[in-house]
């Protein structure tokens, strides 16, 4: 019997660069997509919205109030059907005026691709 001989290619300069390319560019196309999953993450979310203040179920002693909060991902906010408006960051802030008894105020903020969040807040006088 004889021994079978295997041929290998000595590993030059060649071919390091040639690998080294090739990983660059594997790297390159993962950095890529990775990114782009990312980014999209936010718009696959919807719209969010947090009020910071008052709490759900406050009692409030004023006339007045002020609800403040914050938003992400929206185009546009209302709060009772009201536009409202909104700083760079998300952030806003209304006065409203608590009538005697269970007030609702209710929030709804629409996103690019018109999805749609709402949140209730339930204050007392």
């Amino acid at each position: 019997m004889s021994a079978t001989k295997y041929n290998s290619m000595p590993f030059t300069r060649t071919t390091a660069l040639r690998l080294v390319k090739i990983s660059a560019g594997i790297l390159a196309v993962f950095l890529i997509v990775a990114y782009a999953t990312w980014r999209s993450l936010n718009y696959a979310r919807g719209p969010s919205i947090t009020i910071d203040e008052p709490k759900n179920g406050a009692t409030i002693s004023a006339s007045t109030t002020i609800i403040k909060g914050k938003v992400e991902r929206v185009n546009s906010i209302t709060l009772n059907d009201k536009p409202i408006f909104v700083d760079e960051q998300g952030n806003f802030s209304e006065t409203l005026i608590v009538f005697p008894g269970t007030n609702i105020l209710t929030l709804k903020a629409h996103d690019q691709f018109n999805r749609t969040v709402e949140k209730q807040l339930r204050i007392q006088k």
